[in-house]
């Protein structure tokens, strides 16, 4: 006999051991500590026990859990949808069922709270949840290679609505891209490191709390000004289980249009190249960028600066609440 309920403070053992075998199901080396857990995920101050339901079986225990609510600062989505931030179930014959469950709890919810949508995973770059700790850290939806979880979205409705992409870099590959356009560059402009608590909302730093952030500007000497900025985040050192050698960048909507000039393109490589010797310095190994495939002016630059694809992904969307509602009843 199955049931679902709302999280316990007693789930999270349970809860690392469904994260570990719903991802080796499709050979991902991703996990989720119990302390990852604590101090990444519960301990948000916006995290709420009746957002996180477990599928529990009289039997086995806990056998599939599903995390869902909003961003109420969400940009890209809109304030009106709500986000499925993981659902993981463990592999067996029922599994299908206890996804089907879970779902349909979740899309219930969003039903009463008069939301207009429901995306996921994730929500893009409007994600809240398991930064740091998921592969392509939340931002990257569905992976292609969890043809479990693809189904199981699908069958209530989910269709595609982002695809995502997460490139890598090798640090201890990396080389200046030193020509004469990048030297002259470097002559009129200067890359400096400042703390992001004082660049960014106050939202970002909540959502961001078990990360270092740091924020790299190019000001141009000829007229002193921030021209460019990028942001990079690692998660904190003392949460064991977390990729503290591994940074992220998040880089702002670069217009094509604006990264076909060749002087703005030359700009960010330098920003760009500046930040990942300062990385070096810091003996972080790798970077990553989660990017929409569409925004040519980011593969462009990626490209240059040697960056390769790791995983490829899918923000999905349920837009017929209603609907899905009546078939759960």
């Amino acid at each position: 006999m199955r049931s679902i309920r709302s999280f316990l403070n007693v789930d999270t053992p349970s809860l690392a051991k469904i994260w570990c075998l719903h991802h080796q199901a499709y050979c991902s080396k991703s996990d989720c500590t119990v302390v990852a857990w604590d101090l990444g995920i519960l301990a948000k101050p916006f995290f709420r026990s009746d957002e996180f339901l477990v599928a529990q079986d009289s039997q086995e225990g806990l056998v599939g859990f599903i995390h869902f609510g909003r961003n109420p600062e969400a940009h890209s989505i809109g304030k009106d949808s709500g986000i499925v931030h993981r659902l993981c179930v463990r592999p067996g014959a029922d599994e299908d069922a206890i996804a089907s469950e879970l779902l349909t709890e979740c899309l219930q919810w969003m039903a009463k709270e008069r939301l207009v949508r429901c995306v996921g995973l994730g929500a893009f770059h409007d994600s809240v949840f398991y930064i740091g700790i998921a592969e392509g850290d939340g931002f990257l939806g569905v992976h292609s290679s969890d043809v479990r979880l693809l189904r199981w979205m699908q069958s209530h409705g989910f269709r595609p609505l982002q695809a995502t992409e997460c490139w890598e870099l090798s640090l201890a590959r990396f080389k200046l891209p030193m020509d004469r356009v990048q030297i002259g560059v470097r002559r009129n402009s200067l890359v400096s490191q400042v703390l992001a608590e004082s660049q960014t909302n106050w939202w970002q730093n909540v959502v961001y709390g078990h990360c270092d952030q740091t924020v790299y500007q190019l000001v141009t000497k000829s007229h002193p000004h921030v021209e460019l900025s990028v942001s990079v985040w690692t998660p904190e050192a003392f949460v064991p289980g977390l990729e503290s050698w591994l940074a992220r960048l998040i880089i702002p909507d670069l217009p094509a249009a604006q990264v076909s000039e060749d002087v703005l393109a030359e700009h960010w490589i330098c920003l760009l190249s500046e930040c990942m010797r300062l990385l070096q310095n810091e003996r972080k190994q790798k970077v990553q960028v989660i990017i929409d495939p569409s925004r040519t002016g980011h593969v462009q630059i990626l490209q240059r600066l040697g960056f390769a694809t790791r995983h490829h992904g899918m923000v999905m969307a349920c837009q017929d609440l209603p609907q899905n509602l009546s078939l759960g009843q």
